[in-house]
């Protein structure tokens, strides 16, 4: 039976932005920011130690980047070495509202989500859905405050089932037509799902989800709101379909258990994660460039012991006839 944890959700969001404030061009890069040309193959990739410290600094001749086995040349690399996350954002938040709930724990929400939205800066774009047996967008993207005021506003009665999966793929397609750049600097793509993790009404196929998300350069970053069972010791997380799919961790993002009732810490690690990434690109070879296939990713870290996450394993080449 799930948990009532829908009053916290607003606030963990509100928690979020507060962490992750938006800043200007990357440090050690020029005011003239670099565009990505559309025929590279965009990568963000997370890199850490076998203890999940993440590892910075890391130049460009220290990643190696395959395609289908072949070592490819870097085109473009970017590194965040400021104190605060100054990468601009595209994010959709997916809020879980299965369950039940009292009407004044609802309210509490809203009040906390008008506070929050004074928070949004113009460099990132904010979109926001609510889900449970059905998904409905409260608000596509924006940057103004007030659109996302009246978003929140709309959040309504929690109740029904659960439709995780296919809230994600929602998600993934709103990123997908999104903005690719704002100003002249690549958006990274990002869904944020705060869920108990159990999808009951769901027939959404999770290895195509990973695979629509990989193409559409999307990371999924999952906050688990507690969920116990029987048998299981004390504050002890059972594991969940989301878990089971393996989404998470196929399109380089992670899981945070939210298991206290202070989430700062929980949104300070997403900042953080997302802070320090690097994001690389290359040419696809020209005979499989516009093949029309899949082809397959891999990145190495040149250093002892590292282990690197990346948003996609693959990505789908256009095809010829659709550039003619």
């Amino acid at each position: 039976m799930k948990t009532r944890y829908t009053l916290t959700l607003i606030c963990i969001v509100q928690a979020f932005l507060l962490m992750a404030g938006i800043g200007p061009a990357i440090a050690g890069q020029s005011d003239q920011a670099i565009k990505l040309e559309t025929d590279l193959v965009a990568i963000d990739a997370t890199v850490t130690d076998k203890d999940g410290n993440f590892i910075r600094k890391l130049k460009a001749e220290d990643f190696i980047v395959y395609e289908d086995g072949q070592p490819q040349r870097l085109e473009f690399f970017e590194a965040n070495e400021e104190a605060t996350l100054s990468r601009p954002l595209a994010v959709v938040f997916a809020l879980d509202i299965s369950g039940s709930i009292k009407p004044e724990e609802i309210e509490e929400q809203r009040k906390a989500a008008m506070s929050f939205v004074k928070l949004v800066r113009p460099e990132s774009l904010f979109a926001v859905m609510a889900f449970n047996n059905e998904i409905r967008v409260l608000q596509d993207f924006t940057s103004d405050p007030a659109k996302l005021s009246q978003g929140f506003l709309r959040i309504g009665r929690a109740e029904g089932s659960s439709r995780i999966f296919g809230s994600i793929d929602r998600a993934v397609s709103m990123l997908k037509r999104a903005p690719h750049f704002r100003g002249a600097r690549r958006l990274r793509r990002v869904v944020i799902v705060i869920t108990d993790g159990f999808d009951n009404v769901d027939s959404t196929d999770q290895q195509d989800l990973i695979h629509r998300a990989n193409d559409a350069e999307v990371t999924v970053f999952s906050i688990t709101l507690p969920s116990y069972v029987a048998g299981l010791s004390a504050n002890q997380r059972s594991m969940t379909l989301l878990d089971v799919s393996r989404i998470i961790p196929m399109t380089g993002g992670s899981d945070f258990s939210a298991d206290a009732k202070d989430f700062t810490p929980v949104f300070k690690a997403i900042a953080e994660e997302i802070r320090s990434g690097y994001t690389l690109a290359y040419y696809p070879p020209e005979s499989s460039r516009r093949d029309g296939r899949t082809h397959q990713i891999r990145v190495e870290v040149r250093k002892p012991g590292a282990i690197v996450r990346t948003s996609r394993n693959v990505y789908q080449a256009p095809s010829r006839d659709k550039h003619k």
